[in-house]
């Protein structure tokens, strides 16, 4: 299993609630520009269009040609994830695009967007475990 993309900003931007694992459909070019790392998850998210989550605004190249790419859940994931979409202030966004085998998945997760006040705590979090961090390796 390596990991191809990850969405960076995912974390910092949202607050994760659930993830799943699914598999996409994808055509040959497609899959050469992500094994390629040619591929950006920012600003992507997933929709339900005729029963069926689709990536949006996947952006392949340099070109930024932007195509839709079907999700391959199972029924109980698929009927988990619509309920939640319908729930106020809550998202489907890909957390990371990873390949296991021959076969090309998606880390996606249910999230809630966080407030202003909320990312300035997860800052002052990650100062404060980093200076803890650095206090215990000059230690030894």
């Amino acid at each position: 299993m390596s990991v191809l993309l990850v969405n960076r900003k995912a974390r910092f931007e949202y607050e994760i609630i659930e993830t799943f694992q699914a598999g996409l459909s994808l055509s040959g070019h497609m899959v050469k520009q992500i094994r390629n790392k040619r591929v950006q998850l920012d600003g992507v998210f997933i929709i339900y269009q005729k029963q069926t989550g689709q990536l949006q605004m996947l952006n392949f190249g340099s070109e930024l040609i932007r195509e839709n790419v079907a999700l391959l859940l199972n029924k109980k994931e698929q009927k988990t994830i619509q309920t939640a979409l319908l729930e106020k202030r809550i998202t489907c966004i890909p957390l990371q695009i990873k390949q296991i085998g021959r076969w090309l998945k998606a880390d996606i997760a249910l999230v809630k967007g966080k407030k202003q006040f909320d990312k300035k705590e997860s800052i002052k979090k990650r100062d404060l475990d980093r200076d803890q961090r650095r206090e215990n390796s000059d230690r030894y």
